[in-house]
């Protein structure tokens, strides 16, 4: 898996092959096609494997009981360090998922809904609390947390200065809260 998440996120996924995946494992790519129907199926699962992680996050968050606009910038810490530790299988996530046909992109599609309506949740409920603004829309603030949330795998190239994943991520977290806060 590491080997295919490394070529597809330089590659792409349409310039990767199951050969250059088997070459970089080191085995045959009849060996590779035994865990995996297709290239397709291979990208299904990174895709599959990182809402798995995903969700295991938002559970570990959940089970901390906090309260709506903690739970969330608790949750958006958590994950995007995450996405800083594994920018590639990130990139692979957002820039691939497009290759998808069929079931696999019917559930790749409904694994990112339910991580968006998550998002969206804890939005409403901290609005509900009056931790959170409601000077602008829920489902606007929810496209603006997912909006930045995603595009923080773009940071450590378009930073300038090095910035480890712990400094960007406190960033991003603080700006959030600022943003959202209720006034």
């Amino acid at each position: 898996m590491a080997a295919a998440i490394s070529v597809m996120s330089q590659r792409g996924y349409a310039a990767t092959s199951i050969q250059e995946i088997a070459d970089r494992v080191g085995v045959l790519k009849g060996s590779l096609y035994h865990y995996f129907s297709s290239k397709e199926g291979l990208l299904a699962r990174i895709l599959e494997e990182s809402h798995v992680e995903a969700d295991r996050v938002r559970e570990e968050v959940a089970a901390l009981g906090l309260p709506p606009f903690e739970e969330l910038t608790e949750f958006l810490a958590q994950i995007s360090l995450w996405f800083l530790r594994n920018v590639d299988r990130a990139h692979i996530y957002f820039t691939e998922a497009r290759h998808l046909t069929g079931e696999h992109r019917k559930k790749t599609q409904r694994m990112g809904r339910e991580f968006v309506e998550h998002l969206h949740a804890l939005i409403v409920a901290g609005q509900a609390e009056g931790t959170i603004t409601t000077s602008v829309n829920d489902v606007l603030l929810t496209e603006y947390v997912l909006g930045a949330l995603n595009s923080i795998r773009d940071w450590p190239t378009r930073a300038g200065k090095q910035y480890n994943a712990e400094e960007m991520s406190t960033a991003f977290v603080d700006l959030t809260r600022r943003a959202l806060r209720a006034e």
